[in-house]
């Protein structure tokens, strides 16, 4: 009996972990950064993340390493640190730092996100509209 129901078992498994992958590359999903370079962070509790953006979007994913979320809580857990979020969102603290740490992202803030999994979560961003010159004409 059990040589029958593996088999079975192993195609339900296989189509469910498929379904999952149904959705493609639609923005919010985790596969739309795939192609994305990653750029690496640390938070101050040494906690190390990985962190994609799609050029010209105000969208980043940030992605923990399994071992960096457990040294991260028992950091800040040893530390009495309470995580700051204004979303309340997980991992929040890697996107502010990334922000920190790119030049092109100078003046801009989180406005929402969303934790898409308990290792990644994406964050929209607010930035200021790039400085414009003004032709005037004299006449």
């Amino acid at each position: 009996m059990l040589t029958r129901t593996l088999p079975l078992a192993l195609v339900a498994a296989l189509a469910v972990f498929v379904s999952g992958c149904a959705r493609g590359t639609a923005p919010g999903s985790l596969s739309y950064y795939v192609a994305t370079p990653a750029a690496k962070v640390e938070t101050r509790c040494g906690g190390g993340y990985q962190v994609f953006q799609r050029p010209g979007e105000p969208t980043i994913l940030v992605a923990a390493y399994g071992v960096s979320e457990v040294a991260q809580t028992l950091c800040e857990q040893r530390r009495g640190i309470v995580p700051v979020r204004a979303t309340g969102i997980r991992h929040e603290e890697a996107a502010v730092e990334y922000i920190a740490t790119n030049p092109q992202l100078k003046g801009c803030t989180v406005v929402s996100g969303i934790e898409h999994t308990r290792l990644h979560s994406e964050f929209v961003l607010a930035c200021p509209a790039p400085a414009t010159s003004v032709v005037s004409a004299k006449g």
